[in-house]
């Protein structure tokens, strides 16, 4: 090649052209599906279990990525979703240095989420996308990172994007929450293919990492895999331990295999030194352990409980006046010994943002501070610190609807409908039996009841056994019970004028407060409160309790003070709404009293506010009923569905 007077010329990398040499473009689609097949088959045959075995035994000297897609519809619910969770990844202490993070796009390190939203009103669908680079720490930018994985999708997908993202620094692993619209640059709906979201995603998004990093030496694989060996958590090393193990006996005496290379089982064997430590493995032998069976689970949770007690720590930081805090402090609504309590929101926020678990740390009346899982983040915007909640278990036992089946199916041979129901109890109403119905037809589905082709049910003698079992099966998948009392803190519920948890604790006197923590917060406010009402001419000075007819004064009160103010805003007349009996009307609205949450009823000539419901929002701005008894009410929605 000659020198100085060559035209220069600059090189560009096409498209990869297929192995075959017929010059035609393989997409990168092609490319994954046929990846994707190739790995389903890696068990089958001998060539395949070896592909298989040299994919697993060079997973340590990969760059991985955790990629999770969540597509999200919008409907009413799925945009006032992502409302939300456009202000969930902006919030505070998820930035690099504990600040509320910054909502980026292709061009703006500030971008607008309204206009966004705006942009994204008539989409189908959305997609939540998290990525969450195992090096993620290491990288210089994570922001033009995502950029670039956004650039690379748009060129698999062969559109341009809409899309927004925040970065998260909160946890030990930084990641990225990425929105993208459900539209492609045409205006067509943005249909991604599964196999891209299964694989691509995360193909793209380590191919960026492994341009930045480089590749992963054995040495920093090795190093990576040591520093798992102290670890109180499920660790790739315990991944090859079960694997290798069999009956959960393990023998590391042999050897075999491409994951078997000699510094692997040395590794293998000073970590089965710390699982006999935790009491997960016994020696059998020179070389040969017995695996605990809840091996997995077991290093799993205690995995999430030292995340677990390190947010207990914070929580309580300003506050545990000597309490000592371990993991016998999570809630378990499973366990035998759960019960209710009652305490004040000290943190909320997310555990594991890659797996969507949220939490409470509550501080209970009674000294105890605990953690609470209350699921996804979208659970989050419905408590703040400083709001009472009582923290409840799942019931596990039979509903008053199961009570009252079994009765009418014993009295009638053991069969149940709405003709026998009717005839026991015929002041019931169509709504009322359509719950026990719809109840039967749910546990029809667990093999609990049968329906016969009159559409009558047949129902066990031993009904409410088999419920009692079902509801135990089905508590270990619940979330807690979360009753939130009011939007005010307690420093204000001591001079509201309404009947808030405050006065329900004057009326329901309780002389077992902890000194600690919030039981002695709660004890000072009862004299603050008592005091108020005392000025107020509401009680007597003799008077140390609260009786109920006072609470219920409160509320009237209240109530009142509320449909004033509302009469005047909607020019319409407020009329209380019965003790028992119907209520009718347009859903409007709910507004936050101190006496807790109410809907807005709206009638021709007038409207009434009754206690709230969460299923009232699918109805909002439509035409409501409800059976107004002591225990509340018995909502039934336009579409017909009666909801008790």
């Amino acid at each position: 090649m000659s020198s100085g007077g060559d035209t220069p010329f600059e090189v560009k990398l096409g498209r990869i052209r297929s192995a075959s040499g017929d010059r035609h473009v393989q997409g990168f689609f092609k490319k994954v599906k046929s990846g994707a097949r190739k790995l389903s088959r890696s068990g089958r045959g001998r060539r395949g279990r070896s592909v298989g075995r040299a994919h697993a035994a060079n997973a340590m000297f990969q760059r991985r990525v955790i990629v999770k897609v969540h597509l999200v519809r919008m409907d009413a619910k799925g945009k006032a979703a992502q409302r939300l969770h456009l202000d969930y990844i902006e919030r505070d202490g998820t930035g690099r240095e504990g600040d509320p993070a910054k909502v980026y796009n292709e061009n703006e390190l500030d971008a607008d989420k309204a206009a966004f939203l705006e942009r994204g009103e008539d989409d189908r669908h959305q997609f939540r996308v998290i990525i969450s680079p195992e090096d993620g720490n290491e990288l210089i930018d994570l922001t033009a990172y995502t950029r670039d994985v956004v650039k690379q999708m748009e060129a698999d997908l062969g559109t341009k994007l809409d899309w927004v993202a925040a970065n998260h620094y909160d946890t030990g692993q930084p990641h990225t929450h990425l929105i993208i619209r459900g539209q492609r640059e045409d205006g067509a709906d943005l249909v991604i293919p599964r196999e891209y979201i299964a694989h691509g995603i995360r193909a793209r998004a380590q191919e960026f990492v492994e341009l930045e990093l480089g590749p992963v030496t054995e040495l920093e694989g090795r190093s990576r895999m040591a520093r798992m060996v102290a670890q109180d958590r499920f660790t790739e090393i315990d991944s090859d331990i079960l694997k290798r193990a069999k009956g959960f006996q393990l023998d590391l005496t042999q050897s075999g295999g491409l994951r078997d290379a000699p510094w692997r089982r040395k590794l293998a064997r000073r970590r089965m030194g710390h699982l006999e430590k935790l009491g997960l493995a016994t020696p059998a032998g020179k070389g040969r352990w017995i695996l605990d069976s809840d091996m997995r689970d077991t290093l799993r949770l205690l995995g999430e409980r030292g995340d677990i007690i390190k947010a207990m720590h914070r929580a309580m930081n300003c506050r545990d006046h000597g309490r000592f805090l371990d993991a016998s402090m999570i809630y378990d609504p499973a366990s035998d010994n759960a019960k209710p309590m009652t305490g004040v929101i000290l943190d909320k926020g997310v555990a594991d943002d890659v797996n969507d678990r949220a939490f409470l740390v509550v501080d209970g009346v009674h000294g105890k501070p605990v953690y609470v899982a209350i699921g996804g983040e979208t659970q989050l915007p419905d408590f703040t610190k400083g709001n009472l909640v009582t923290v409840s278990p799942p019931s596990l036992d039979p509903r008053p609807s199961d009570v009252t089946i079994d009765k009418i199916a014993r009295a009638n041979g053991g069969r149940y409908s709405a003709t026998l129901h009717l005839g026991t109890d015929k002041s019931a109403r169509p709504e009322f039996i359509g719950a026990h119905i719809r109840r039967l037809e749910a546990l029809r589905r667990q093999k609990v009841v049968a329906r016969e082709a009159d559409g009558s049910w047949r129902v066990p003698s031993d009904y409410l056994d088999r419920v009692r079992g079902y509801e135990k099966q089905m508590a270990g998948r619940r979330h807690v019970s979360i009753e939130r009392h009011g939007t005010l803190k307690l420093r204000q519920m001591q001079t509201a004028m309404g009947s808030t948890w405050l006065d329900e604790h004057l009326r329901d006197f309780d002389d077992n407060l902890d000194a600690r923590g919030f039981g002695a917060e709660v004890e000072t406010a009862r004299a603050v409160r008592r005091n108020y009402l005392i000025k107020q001419g509401i009680i007597e000075k003799s008077q140390h309790r609260l009786r109920q007819a006072d609470l219920d004064t409160f509320k009237a009160r209240d109530l009142d003070d509320a449909g004033a103010f509302l009469s005047e805003k909607m020019g319409k007349a407020y009329a209380g709404a019965p003790q028992k009996g119907r209520v009718e009307g347009i859903y409007r609205e709910s507004i936050d009293r101190a006496s807790g949450r109410f809907a807005v009823i709206e009638r021709a000539k007038d409207f009434s506010l009754v206690h709230w419901r969460d299923v009232l929002e699918r109805n909002r701005g439509k035409s409501v009923s409800g059976l107004v008894r002591p225990d509340g009410v018995s909502w039934r929605l336009t579409k017909g569905r009666g909801i008790s």
